[in-house]
């Protein structure tokens, strides 16, 4: 396309006077992209249509559609490409470049979420533990621009608020001080994203056999493999084995009521060999469940405010900061308002094959459930929190009310949406 042909022009011009300085190409790009706009002069169907027609495209960088939905080359040089990115429902994972460059929001929103990772221990060049950090949180809109950095510098996520977003990215192919390329892992892994050891691969889908034709030796082959492998198999063995023993579907068909008891005796055969470094398992399986969770729930989200909501619970870990996010996309309106709404909204929304009551999971959520909801987002605690319950509810009634708001206080905490947001407060306030 030729507003793409001039663009990829201008920047190769520029960078051209500066040697190549690949330090200087973020700024580049980005300066590149405010000075032309895509946003105000490419409608984004225009560009499928092109795809569509065009006798030859540029080479295209990302065949196979891992990032986007498609990603599509509209330019290519021998240093630096323009691409686009089309997106449905798809979510980045937490990740850092081995390249440089820039982006524009060509159509939609996301919440974009910046991350720093504090090593405490160095596995190997692949693999570390340490601390995933969220240090700010910011809502991007069509038309804004970022830089993008390589390596540490610039860990992030991308979570698309609309069906479909489309994203403009100016970058270079890679820098190889920056690399390799890590993915992270909430709360504490950094994994090297594009390491393929053939043998470690093998050894993770062995596990999955063994477990899904419900080997009757399957626990003891694992339970080898993970007592004797170095640590990164032994990780993704794990992984591995976790899922496929707490899949519902599995469980259901051949009887594993167990798979928790089952997956705890694998750790301790890991521990036999690994000791402490095992404890950093369960957290960031649960977490990964914990996401996987709610990004399947997002699929019954119809509206852009619902799928905000599920973004700030996805990617956000602290109440306060979701309350800021809110009042800054909605600044007319109480934050708590407006989320207390959302919840009674989603309190009728079903998931399609769950016995859930509702996506809260939630059952019966009623007046009382969302006093107390207001309550909490309010910053009371949760003794607080019931007595201001007695006394706009049960003022002058007779009875304990402490069974019933036990009950209430555990439908609550056991929500995979509501938790989060109502009791998660293990993490500091982050920066917007």
């Amino acid at each position: 396309m030729k507003f793409f042909e001039d663009l990829g022009s201008l920047v190769e011009g520029r960078w051209r006077d500066v040697n190549y300085d690949e330090r200087a190409f973020p700024e580049i790009a980005a300066q590149a992209l405010a000075e032309t706009n895509p946003n105000r002069h490419q409608y984004p169907w225009d560009i499928i249509r092109w795809l569509h027609t065009t006798p030859q495209l540029p080479s295209q960088r990302d065949v196979e559609g891992r990032f986007g939905n498609p990603p599509i080359t509209l330019y290519c040089s021998p240093r630096f490409h323009i691409d686009v990115y089309f997106w449905l429902d798809g979510t980045t994972s937490i990740h850092q470049h081995a390249f440089s460059g820039a982006f524009q929001v060509l159509l939609g929103s996301s919440v974009h979420s910046r991350y720093s990772f504090e090593q405490e221990q160095h596995i190997n060049s692949h693999f570390s533990i340490g601390q995933v950090c969220l240090n700010s949180a910011e809502l991007l809109a069509e038309g804004d621009i970022r830089t993008i950095l390589p390596g540490r510098q610039f860990i992030h996520s991308l979570f698309h608020l609309d069906r479909p977003s489309a994203t403009v990215t100016i970058r270079t192919y890679q820098n190889p001080e920056a690399l390799p390329q890590y993915d992270f892992l909430k709360p504490c892994v950094a994994l090297d994203s594009s390491f393929k050891d053939e043998s470690t691969i093998k050894k993770a889908q062995s596990v999955i056999l063994l477990l899904g034709m419900n080997h009757p030796e399957a626990d003891s082959f694992i339970g080898d493999l993970v007592s004797s492998s170095d640590f990164q198999t032994t990780f993704l063995a794990l992984r591995a084995a976790y899922e496929c023993l707490t899949s519902n579907a599995l469980q259901n068909v051949f009887h594993l009521s167990t798979g928790e008891e089952r997956f705890h005796a694998l750790l301790q055969r890991a521990r036999s060999k690994h000791g402490h470094l095992v404890d950093v398992v369960p957290p960031v399986i649960s977490e990964t469940r914990r996401q996987q969770d709610i990004l399947n729930r997002r699929t019954y989200m119809t509206t852009s405010e619902h799928r905000f909501f599920l973004a700030l619970l996805l990617n956000v870990p602290h109440r306060t900061n979701v309350l800021e996010l809110v009042k800054r996309r909605f600044k007319d309106r109480d934050p708590v308002d407006i989320i207390a709404d959302w919840v009674m909204e989603l309190s009728t929304t079903r998931l399609l094959g769950s016995r859930e009551p509702n996506v809260l999971g939630v059952d019966g959520l009623d007046d009382d459930h969302l006093f107390v909801i207001r309550c909490l987002l309010e910053g009371l605690s949760r003794e607080e929190a019931k007595e201001a319950l007695r006394r706009e509810y049960y003022s002058g009634q007779e009875g304990n009310l402490e069974g019933e708001y036990e009950a209430l206080f555990n439908s609550l905490c056991s929500s995979t949406l509501l938790s989060s947001l109502l009791f998660d407060s293990r993490m500091a306030s982050i920066t917007y």
